[in-house]
């Protein structure tokens, strides 16, 4: 904004996404002293301006998580859970649930974690805490819940199995409706323990960020090319 203010976007526990304008934080490195960058955990502080921008007033860093860009993977999926956070969740109100993942995410990153995995359990429970989490747990014709292989529906947010769907959907084991089903119900700390075996990772990747997509109507740009859009 100008030659010297800055605007910004935080994503806070007790507003969500906040835009605030950080007056002389490109003229001044003494005002915040270059803290204000991605990957970073903030404690801020911001005024209210009736009919403008808020302004921040501060800004201490609580804690960072420079590993991340020290790998380019890290940095794409840490952007991802970014913009995830900012898509699901757009209203204003406290999102503490929201920030846990989000913050979980970020500290799992930087500590080496598995930048693709994480990228799942973001979405499943991002999903799930923003009212999108599908119901799986049974058929939806039959009402049986382990009677796998099943497909799983974009438009019901529901899976099928063999016996009752014979066309459309996308084919999930019962191994990955599991793991999916583990993932949506755990909080952060539990998610964290969770192993991913490879190959119910690639069957996840087929469905969850397409499904994510699918419910609020755009694409993601952060893992753009990651995988292909495909029809329900």
């Amino acid at each position: 904004m100008g030659e010297a203010d800055r605007r910004l976007s935080f994503f806070t526990e007790r507003e969500g996404e906040v835009t605030v304008m950080a007056k002389s934080a490109h003229r001044s490195r003494k005002r915040f002293g270059g803290i204000l960058q991605r990957y970073v955990l903030l404690d801020i502080a911001w005024t209210e301006v009736a009919g403008r921008i808020p302004v921040l007033d501060g800004a201490d860093v609580a804690e960072s998580f420079w590993k991340i860009p020290e790998d380019w993977e890290r940095v794409r999926h840490a952007d991802y859970l970014l913009e995830l956070a900012s898509a699901l969740f757009p209203q204003p109100g406290p999102k503490p649930k929201v920030f846990s993942h989000l913050l979980s995410g970020m500290r799992a990153l930087s500590y080496g974690s598995d930048p693709r995995t994480l990228g799942r359990k973001a979405e499943a429970a991002f999903l799930s805490i923003a009212g999108f989490g599908p119901d799986l747990s049974s058929c939806s014709g039959c009402g049986k819940s382990d009677n796998g292989p099943f497909r799983f529906l974009f438009s019901e947010g529901r899976l099928y199995c063999g016996d009752c769907m014979h066309r459309g959907g996308i084919p999930l084991s019962l191994g990955a409706v599991k793991t999916w089903r583990v993932l949506q119900a755990h909080s952060p700390e539990a998610q964290e323990r969770i192993r991913i075996p490879e190959k119910i990772h690639k069957e996840l990747q087929e469905v969850i960020p397409k499904y994510l997509e699918w419910c609020i109507g755009r694409p993601m740009r952060s893992l753009a090319g990651g995988f292909a859009r495909v029809e329900p």
